[in-house]
């Protein structure tokens, strides 16, 4: 620690002469009133930079940890510097010390990655070597991931290297191994090929611990008007896990995130060891302010029992220079809740000056159970009007009739917030939210997090010179 304290006060005061100093900052407070916590969490990085070097340090705070995200808090520090390292870059070859994020491939054998809106921050400590030639390209790596209480355990090992034999193609391999753990090791092999109206990649994998290899494949086409997407995946015991059971890897989920919040009420959330499926995106483009988008996917067990399928469609419209609107809708199978779920949106915007914007938004959904055959409808409204880049106020409200069913018991089913949010020169941002929120998932690429219901006031803060 002692060592870091002398490497950020060097920093400070070297950095009018030799460098470029970076801060940003981000804080979160929220009152739950109902459970009667106040919670303060901070993100807080500072990175200096000077032509061949860079340093950075991120010290966070969770006062107290969250219950609902860190179960065991007590495992958890309050004050905590987690992130540091020092890079070096000599032409071809960049060196990294201390932590760091890395990605092989399309993920299947490595990918680590910060998500707070997931909470999540699965970064190695240790080293990495990069070299970026113009034919080759290598990366070997060493060191420990954070899991969610910022334990590290299993040391990690791997290299990844990737050639370019022709103009339009690439070969790439990769290795990983970790020690004290009956998850030994990985090694995957990948291709991409690339023309003027089509590119193909394909990427398998093989663990040392199952005699079974795992893919993914994607065909991407493009033409004047029409692009389509096919994508297959089959993920056949290739979770890798440290001793915490935090994964190394994250494979592409096939799934399409969505953007409106009542389509990400059942969301499919990804099992590396047992599933199969596809995606297929079609997006028409007949005229210029018209677009039309077209998503099927489908995700298996390797049994057969279908887990998760969803058809979603979308029309977006810009009218004129001043409107524009989306009208999207899904029908989606969730197999965890076992329900077929319909989900019409329509959402526009309509600029009244060149500054201030009115926002729209109207989500409805059609949720059967296939159990017991019950059914129930939740409807959401968003009203947002913005002064750009200054302020911005919305309206949320929502309600359910799903408390009417007899096997059902809710203390609310209608849910009403409201927030404003400032800009202040330029490099900060300030927002209040005040209400009542529904509980509801947070998901990117097949990682998810459940947000309880929440009822009280949320201060946002970011900032950064």
């Amino acid at each position: 620690m002692k060592f870091w304290r002398f490497i950020l006060l060097s920093l400070l005061l070297s950095a009018p002469i030799l460098g470029q100093v970076t801060f940003k900052n981000q804080m979160v407070y929220t009152n739950w009133q109902e459970y009667n916590r106040k919670i303060l969490e901070d993100w807080a990085d500072l990175t200096y930079q000077h032509n061949w070097f860079k340093a950075g340090l991120r010290y966070e705070i969770n006062h107290p940890p969250d219950p609902f995200i860190f179960p065991q808090d007590s495992l958890l520090k309050n004050y905590e510097l987690t992130f540091r390292y020092l890079q070096f870059r000599y032409k071809k070859i960049n060196f990294t010390m201390g932590n760091y994020y890395e990605m092989f491939g399309r993920g299947l054998t490595l990918r680590t990655y910060e998500d707070r809106n997931l909470r999540v921050d699965t970064n190695l400590e240790g080293f990495k070597f990069n070299y970026l030639g113009r034919k080759v390209k290598f990366k070997a790596i060493g060191g420990r991931m954070r899991d969610k209480y910022n334990r590290r355990k299993n040391w990690l090992w791997g290299g990844d290297v990737e050639v370019k034999p022709f103009k339009n193609s690439q070969i790439g391999a990769s290795y990983l191994m970790q020690n004290k753990s009956a998850l030994k090791s990985l090694w995957a092999a990948r291709l991409s090929y690339t023309r003027d109206m089509w590119d193909f990649y394909i990427e398998t994998v093989r663990p040392s611990w199952y005699s079974a290899f795992s893919y993914y494949a994607a065909l991407n086409l493009y033409f004047e008007k029409v692009a389509a997407t096919l994508e297959v995946k089959d993920y056949n015991h290739m979770s890798f896990q440290n001793n915490y059971q935090t994964e190394y890897n994250a494979a592409p989920s096939l799934t399409r995130e969505h953007e409106f919040s009542m389509l990400n009420r059942h969301p499919h959330a990804l099992n590396q060891n047992d599933e199969r499926g596809y995606q297929f995106e079609l997006t028409y483009t007949p005229i210029d302010p018209l677009q039309v988008v077209f998503n099927h996917s489908q995700t298996f067990t390797h049994a057969g029992k279908r887990f998760f399928e969803e058809f979603y469609g979308e029309i977006a419209h810009t009218v004129n220079e001043d409107m524009e609107y989306h009208l999207a809708g899904a029908w989606t199978f969730d197999f965890t809740t076992n329900t077929d779920n319909i989900t019409p949106i329509l959402d526009g915007t309509y600029n009244v000056t060149e500054r201030d914007q009115l926002h729209l938004s109207l989500q409805h959904q059609h949720t059967k159970n296939r159990s017991d055959l019950s059914e129930y409808d939740n409807e959401l409204g968003l009203l947002e009007y913005s002064h750009s880049p200054y302020i911005s106020f919305a309206l949320v409200g929502e309600y359910t009739n799903k408390y009417k069913l007899n096997n059902v018991q809710m203390k609310r089913h209608t849910w009403l917030y409201a927030t404003v949010s400032f800009t202040l020169w330029n490099n900060q941002r300030f927002s209040v939210l005040y209400g009542s929120r529904r509980e509801g998932f947070i998901c990117v690429g097949g990682i998810c997090r459940y947000e309880p219901e929440f009822q009280g006031i949320e201060f946002k803060l970011t900032t950064q010179f």
